[in-house]
């Protein structure tokens, strides 16, 4: 633990990477160690604890600071992941969970601390104690852990080059990434795109109200001119592309930048790839390693929603004219609640409703489609992502008020969660939506991050704790990503804004990651607790 605990240090020292310092399987590489120890009478279960809670202590120590307010902005609650991950399968493929796992669990629940996280990964053959345990775990209500699919990451990951033995080894690193040691190598930062934003360049020709009359993406026409849904479509999935042809031409420089000023003599000489061919991590091409980037769709629900609104209100129940619409969006609904409330009314995403997941499954296709077509080019796997940690919220301070009933610069839907408080049909509803709108024929993408706001009382007992036992196995059997759980009710976050000095240890899962409610801005905060309450797990 001593070894892993300087390999930590020294890794911060010698680069900044995004402040991603992952843990790894420690129920994993661990146990042989740990194994030994016990069978010699060298220590205790307790004691094993006591070890790891020393090591969460020294980590929660750190601060990771930023050289502007932009970039802080993105990381809410001084974010570090040090993720441990737990569970999932051996490197040969039988169930990998053993007693430091149990202990792993354990701990997170009886030590309130914020780092590091945990991602416990799920697999058809998890145990059902360890299940059990796990939502257990989720029921105490510090966020821990977040859940990583089997089910969907190692077919993926076979997909795209390695082989049965790395993908089985494969660990949590950051919100909902999953690295294969040894492996992997590609290190460049990527492009998170304000998809929200595209959609504003349709209603206003390339501009945004925040920018005046600059034209900033593509001029597709006058909002009010569009005859059918297609053509408004159209024009949207044109400023899609746009975007991203342009994410991809950032990243290409990225690329050749990262080689000539950048490089990593610890993290190189640990990884074997880089021993054998004498090259450092941050170089381009890396013989025999996997490139597993990715792009962000950020706002993925608000322009969904927005669309599907559009689509029913004006051009099937002609309710509303686009010309009507756009003055209600340049007002921010100012003198027009009325048209608000038919927005925020009009089918949503998250509900297992065709009519909206089936243009949500369109945007990710077409996405996908892009960079199945010019991926290659950068020689990159440039994955489709939906992952935001916190940065939906800066990125809704720069999109004016959007057609799904969102108020101006306020924050985005995050992840592939619905849009705030949209989610009326129960969160059963929200992993079906999750599962209708992903395009299994492709390869193209990566995580998901699924937000789930649960109500204490409808986990309570031991009903309670089979219920998200079964609907872990749910969304376990309809192989999505990623899911993670907040077990609270809204009212004492509502209490907590009013006396934070009366709640300073409640912890929140606000993304990849936790985060003690009362160190968050009020714009993440507020975002958390407009979160749909679920009050059953059906």
């Amino acid at each position: 633990m001593q070894a892993q605990w300087f390999t930590q240090m020294f890794s911060r020292i010698e680069q900044k990477t995004g402040t991603i310092i992952s843990n790894g399987r420690m129920d994993q590489y661990l146990y042989p160690f740990y194994k030994k120890d016990k069978e010699a009478g060298i220590i205790t279960d307790d004691e094993v604890q006591e070890l790891f809670e020393c090591m969460w202590a020294a980590m929660a120590q750190f601060i990771d600071l930023y050289l502007s307010d932009t970039g802080g902005a993105f990381n809410e609650g001084y974010a570090h992941w040090e993720a441990v991950t737990v569970g999932g399968q051996t490197k040969e493929g039988y169930d990998a969970v053993n007693e430091l796992t149990y202990i792993l669990l354990k701990s997170k629940r009886e030590f309130p601390l914020n780092y590091p996280d945990l991602a416990a990964r799920i697999h058809t053959r998890s145990p059902k104690r360890y299940l059990y345990e796990v939502a257990e775990t989720i029921k105490a209500g510090e966020g821990f852990p977040k859940l990583i699919n089997d089910e969907d990451v190692i077919p993926l990951l076979l997909s795209k080059g390695a082989n049965f033995e790395e993908t089985y080894d494969y660990s949590v690193s950051g919100c909902a990434e999953c690295r294969m040691p040894n492996r992997d190598t590609y290190t460049s930062p990527n492009a998170y795109i304000n998809f929200a934003a595209a959609l504003e360049m349709v209603i206003y020709n390339g501009r945004m109200l925040k920018y005046g009359n600059e034209v900033l993406g593509l001029e597709t026409g006058e909002f009010e001119d569009f005859k059918t849904f297609e053509e408004l479509l159209s024009a949207y999935l044109k400023q899609q592309r746009f975007f991203i042809k342009h994410a991809f031409i950032q990243q290409r420089e990225i690329i050749r930048l990262r080689g000539e000023h950048f490089a990593s003599p610890l993290g190189s000489a640990l990884h074997k790839l880089c021993r054998e061919t004498y090259t450092d991590i941050h170089q381009p091409k890396i013989e025999g390693g996997i490139d597993l980037g990715y792009f962000e769709y950020m706002g993925y629900a608000t322009v969904i929603d927005s669309l599907a609104t559009i689509k029913k209100l004006v051009f099937e129940d002609k309710v509303i004219t686009l010309g009507q619409l756009k003055t209600a969006l340049e007002n921010n609904f100012k003198g027009y609640e009325a048209i608000r409330q038919l927005l925020v009314n009009a089918p949503s995403y998250g509900n297992d409703d065709p009519y909206t997941d089936t243009i949500g499954k369109l945007l990710d296709k077409e996405a996908q489609d892009f960079t199945r077509k010019y991926g290659a080019e950068l020689g990159v796997h440039m994955d489709l992502r939906l992952v935001p940690f916190t940065s939906h919220v800066p990125f809704g301070k720069v999109v004016s008020a959007t057609p799904n009933g969102r108020f101006a610069y306020t924050p985005l839907s995050d992840g592939s969660s619905a849009s705030q408080g949209a989610d009326i049909n129960g969160p059963t509803a929200v992993l079906l939506s999750n599962y209708a709108t992903k395009n299994f024929s492709h390869n193209e993408h990566a995580g998901r991050l699924l937000n789930i706001k649960l109500s204490p009382s409808c986990v309570q007992g031991e009903e309670g704790t089979e219920k998200l036992v079964r609907f872990i196995e749910a969304w376990r059997d309809l192989k999505l990503w990623h899911v993670q759980f907040n077990v609270l009710n809204t009212e004492t976050l509502r209490e907590v804004q009013k006396h934070p000095e009366d709640y300073r240890n409640l912890l929140v899962r606000i993304a990849g990651h936790n985060a003690y409610f009362t160190e968050l801005t009020k714009d993440s905060q507020d975002d958390i607790i407009s979160r749909t309450e679920h009050e059953a797990v059906t």
